[in-house]
Formats: structure tokens, C-alpha cells, sequence
């Protein structure tokens, strides 16, 4: 999934030429602290609602501050992950898309629509169960996990990975698309992986995904 797929049509930039009182009203409106400025189509950086008190009276335009804006940012061809990397390297709830061919600004990504993005991605709405796993760093490697899986019938839905580096071990969770895992757990410790935990009752799924419903349910508010 790429930046230009998931950008949000209800948030709208800031133009230099804007005055700090329309800029708070704005960021009000959207329930956001910081928005994107552009001039002309050309995107200068993200200005948050701190700098916009720094103007001397809220009806200057906000070229009148004096700070030089941060300007994260990602190209519309950037994955969801590099998305979700720059929200995290700025600290920042919002991200500004420009053009591959012109860097000419496309439009903006919240915190909420990289969440969206992210649950669809990962299949967390498909029936299915998540199996965890934990296997030494030397002996770690996915084709053998999916060899494993996929020998037994079953297809990984999405895989996740989380290296300990004082353990020298790697925790793996894997969402496949079945219930039926008893064959696929005796596959995995046959070789001699160790099987943290399997979560596949009907009732795991539903609850996550009504815990997902409503988690969307509350974006939406």
C-alpha cells in the first residue's frame, strides 16, 4: 500500500498568505495541532499551533514567522511503512505527500489513516488465527516458516517479527488463514521451534474484530 493511496481528502493545507487566526480555526476544525503550508502548490513545512501563537497578532499571515519549519514529508510511491517511519523519526500526527515527478504538494496523511491502512494490510478483518512463535537468531529463516506452514495446507496472512538481542532470539507472530492448527504446531515443534502461543477459537476472532469495528468506529467520531 503507497502514500498516494491513503491520502485524506478532508485535510486541507494552509496557505502562507493565511492568517494565524484562520489557522487555529482550521486546526480546531480538523482537531489537529499541526497542518502543512504551501505556496503556490510547493510545500514549505508543518507548522504547528505553538509557532502560530509565536505571531505578534493572529491576523499576520503566517510568512511572518520567523522560524524556519520542520518538513517531513514522503513522495506519493513511499510504502505505508515509510509512511508510518517519518510520522515516528518527527514526532509528528500528519504527513505531508508531494508528487514523485515535482515535489509539488498532493496532500496530507493522519496518524488515523496510517492506522486504517495499516489493519487492512495486515488482514487484522480476516477470519483466521495467530499463531507465536520464538526461535534462535542463527537458526531464524522465513522460507523455512513458510515452507513449514504452507506444506501443511495453510497460507500466512501477515507475518511479524521482533528480534531480542540480550536472548539472541527472534519472536515471530504469524496470522494464517485456518483454525485448524494442531498439524501445524506438532510441524513447528518437530523442528524444535517453540511455540509461544496459539490463538484460534472462533471467539479470538470475533472479539478482534469487534474490537477492530470499534476501534474504526471511534476514528470516525
Amino acid at each position: 500500500m503507497f502514500a498516494k493511496e491513503i491520502i485524506s481528502d478532508a485535510l486541507k493545507p494552509l496557505e502562507y498568505s493565511d492568517t494565524g487566526e484562520h489557522a487555529m480555526v482550521l486546526m480546531h476544525d480538523y482537531n489537529v495541532s499541526q497542518l502543512p503550508v504551501v505556496d503556490e502548490g510547493k510545500y514549505v513545512g508543518l507548522i504547528s499551533l505553538d509557532e502560530i501563537l509565536s505571531l505578534r497578532h493572529l491576523n499576520d499571515p503566517l510568512k511572518k514567522i520567523h522560524t524556519s519549519l520542520t518538513k517531513p514529508y514522503v513522495h506519493e510511491s513511499s510504502h505505508l511503512f515509510d509512511v508510518m517511519k517519518a510520522g515516528v523519526e518527527f514526532n509528528v500526527k500528519v504527513i505531508p505527500v508531494l508528487s514523485d515527478t515535482d515535489d509539488s504538494y498532493l496532500g496530507i496523511i493522519s496518524a488515523e489513516g496510517c492506522m486504517r491502512a495499516f489493519a487492512l494490510l495486515n488482514s487484522v478483518r480476516d477470519e483466521g488465527s495467530v499463531l507465536e512463535l520464538e526461535v534462535p537468531i542463527k537458526d531464524f529463516q522465513l522460507s523455512e516458516i513458510a515452507r513449514i506452514v504452507e506444506s501443511n495446507g495453510a497460507t500466512i496472512l501477515a507475518y511479524y517479527s521482533n528480534i531480542i538481542q540480550e536472548n539472541s532470539l527472534v519472536e515471530v507472530t504469524l496470522k494464517l488463514n485456518t483454525n485448524e492448527l494442531s498439524a501445524i504446531v506438532a510441524a513447528f515443534e518437530r523442528y524444535e521451534y517453540i511455540v509461544k502461543g496459539v490463538h484460534q477459537e472462533e471467539e479470538y476472532t470475533e472479539d478482534l474484530k469487534d474490537r477492530y469495528d470499534a476501534f474504526m468506529r471511534f476514528m470516525e467520531v
